[in-house]
């Protein structure tokens, strides 16, 4: 390829990643994220969005098939309106629905199981081909080396390979929907953190939290969080951005963090509402062109952002400000009947799910109000009715957050519970995980956190620096862009924590996920910390400690859980513990580097690296060892897991 169609493909691709280290972060991660891809329903509410995908990529926004069902009758996740079915995460779903149209596309030629393994090997030979192009790698042995590894692994998927039907490929497209938001997110923060402290500490930072944080865990199950943890890094980057350009460039940053704000409405209106405040207040008080145009463009796209959202709760209810979750779920007692003109199956039962359309019957659940012209003849409301409507709710929402959050604050036990140690905690519900305790705090689930406990030192030496006079203006305006990015996500962190404490702790979060987007700051927060980024001083070095780390967490993790016979709750717990003592090594020396002159930088490499090869055995062994559910993307990965205990 010459001239210019190989400039803007050029083009296109530093815009996308931004250089080739960039690119190098993004493949790794969704190459490493599908060691462990298991295609299969996790989550219960999966089904609900499985089966809205379906119908979106057959042109509807109402389920007409129940293509995947773990029993008849209604499914967590869907709601009723006039005799219909809806399921939620529009804005999530949309993104899959290409996917699934080219999976189906490709598995028309190539059984889907073959198809899945192609395409990994494909992103694994672009990812020798540029990692060869580093000049600390000889580019011919790299490529040679690199190409055969892959080319091995597919050969083994291909002789090992069981069948996938073709009815998984939505379900597949939904996965790979996630897997490719978890490894942009790495991407972004990357791009992020090398903005203020160059490439190695922002190629650092992308790769543990793909590697050292729950996203790694999620991106498989195909939960709202991980789009929207990509999007809140989205919305921190481009108001980094738009703090160190002028003019139109920083005009068309900000426009883009509003637009990213705006785009999770259709995905959870709840988060983006308070995520789109924050970004507004903080916005406001650090720009420094405040004129009525500026303002007038960025309130225009932050409209044009949420009319998808608002164009599908008015297409399913009528009402722009009221989305699914408002509405009332499908009952247990709805009826969901065979599609038109089937007969049931040979020996009289039910039909099989495959062969179900979700047409809710007048047993569904109670409740449900006719907003629109429904068909009662009622009158439809006023503009004014519907906006006031809107208004009222939230601001019941919002308020009963915030009040809710402000109340948990004054709760040590629930904090203690939600953010240092889990365990069996007291009034929560385990008889949904079969009474296995295997839900984390953010500590357990990332004790790479534990490095922020050299904050309040930090904290305190610009306190005695403010009292000193020789910090910059207090006119947030004034401040350096890195400051005005730090207040973003202070105080993004500091409410969407608040907005659900009420929740927390709450069964089956597993990584406590409603706190998904906080985790991901906190993962920012790490690498402003002198010290950790001190850490890398010695590239050749931290890496090493984080491998021997992870060799450690593996002998560790597995030795217990075969040693000690342990259950499945029992292993996390133990996994837990080792987490725990890890995030603890990891604050100390972070603290003592930060006080002292004393702790050298090796020091605190090996103790950065201690949680973060932890953590990754935690990933590793949820997926080979501790849950075990549906088929393996690659059976190659099955062949291994054979070979490891079973919980």
């Amino acid at each position: 390829m010459n001239g210019a169609p190989r400039d803007r493909l050029v083009a296109a691709g530093r815009w996308c990643f931004g250089d080739r280290r960039g690119l190098v972060l993004w493949l790794g991660l969704v190459c490493w994220f599908g060691l462990t891809w298991r295609v299969g329903f996790f989550i219960q509410d999966t089904y609900a969005m499985a089966n809205t995908l379906v119908a979106l990529a057959d042109g509807q926004l109402h389920v007409t098939e129940l293509r995947y069902s773990l029993t008849f009758g209604s499914q967590p996740g869907l709601y009723e309106y006039q005799g219909r079915a809806y399921g939620r995460n529009y804005g999530m779903l949309a993104l899959a629905v290409p996917l699934v149209w080219a999976l189906e596309a490709g598995a028309a030629v190539v059984a889907p199981r073959l198809l899945l393994a192609g395409i990994w090997a494909g992103l694994g030979l672009v990812l020798v081909t540029q990692v060869a192009e580093f000049d600390r790698f000889d580019r011919g042995r790299t490529r040679a080396a690199g190409s055969l590894l892959v080319m091995a692994l597919f050969v083994a998927s291909v002789l090992t390979a069981t069948d996938l039907p073709t009815d998984r490929l939505a379900l597949v497209a939904l996965q790979l929907s996630t897997v490719l938001a978890a490894a942009t997110a790495g991407l972004v923060l990357y791009r992020l953190v090398a903005r203020f402290h160059g490439r190695r500490a922002g190629l650092a930072a992308g790769a543990t939290l793909g590697v050292a944080t729950p996203v790694g865990f999620w991106a498989t199950l195909p939960k709202r969080h991980t789009l929207v943890v990509a999007l809140v890094v989205g919305v921190v980057y481009a108001f980094a951005v738009s703090r160190a350009r002028e003019g139109d460039a920083a005009l068309r940053a900000r426009a883009g963090s509003y637009a990213l704000a705006g785009y999770i409405t259709w995905i959870h209106a709840f988060e983006a509402l308070f995520v789109v405040g924050v970004l507004g207040a903080v916005d406001l008080l650090t720009a420094r062109d405040r004129s009525a145009r500026t303002l007038a463009v960025l309130g225009l796209v932050l409209l044009v952002a949420s009319t998808p959202m608002l164009a599908t709760n008015y297409a399913i209810s009528g009402n722009p400000a009221q989305p699914p979750r408002l509405l009332p779920s499908v009952g247990p007692d709805a009826e969901f009947a065979p599609a038109a003109g089937e007969t049931p199956s040979g020996n009289g039962t039910t039909p099989t799910p495959n062969n179900t359309t979700a047409e809710v019957g007048a047993t569904a659940t109670p409740g449900a109000t006719a907003t629109g012209t429904g068909g009662d003849g009622s009158t439809p409301p006023s503009l004014l009715d519907t906006v006031r409507d809107g208004a009222d709710t939230v601001s019941a929402f919002a308020g009963r957050a915030v009040v809710g959050g402000l109340a948990a604050l004054t709760q040590p036990d629930r904090l203690w519970h939600t953010f240092v140690r889990s365990g069996t905690i007291p009034g929560v519900n385990y008889g949904t995980n079969n009474f296995e305790a295997i839900d984390l705090t953010v500590l357990e689930a990332t004790p790479l956190l534990g490095a922020l406990a050299a904050l309040p030192v930090l904290a305190g030496r610009r306190l005695r620096a403010a009292a000193d006079r020789t910090l910059p203006p207090r006119d947030p305006r004034d401040w350096r862009p890195v400051r005005q990015t730090d207040l973003l996500v202070v105080a993004l962190v500091a409410v969407l924590t608040v907005v659900y404490l009420p929740r927390l702790p709450l069964f089956s979060t597993l990584t406590v996920r409603y706190l998904h987007p906080v985790i991901a700051l906190g993962a920012y927060g790490v690498w402003r910390v002198p010290a950790v980024r001190a850490a890398l001083s010695d590239a050749q070095w931290a890496v090493g400690s984080y491998l021997a780390s992870l060799a450690l967490a593996v002998a560790v993790l597995l030795g217990g859980v075969g040693g000690l016979g342990l259950a499945v709750g029992e292993a996390v717990q133990y996994n837990a513990l080792w987490n725990l003592a890890a995030a603890a090594v990891c604050g100390a020396a972070v603290t003592g580097w930060t006080v002292s002159d004393r702790v050298p930088d090796r020091l605190v490499a090996v103790a950065v690296a201690l949680p973060a090869g932890f953590t990754t055995g935690y990933l590793l062994l949820s997926g080979l060892v501790y849950f075990r559910y549906g088929s393996y993307a690659f059976d190659v990965v099955r062949v291994l897991a054979d070979h490891v205990p079973a919980l």
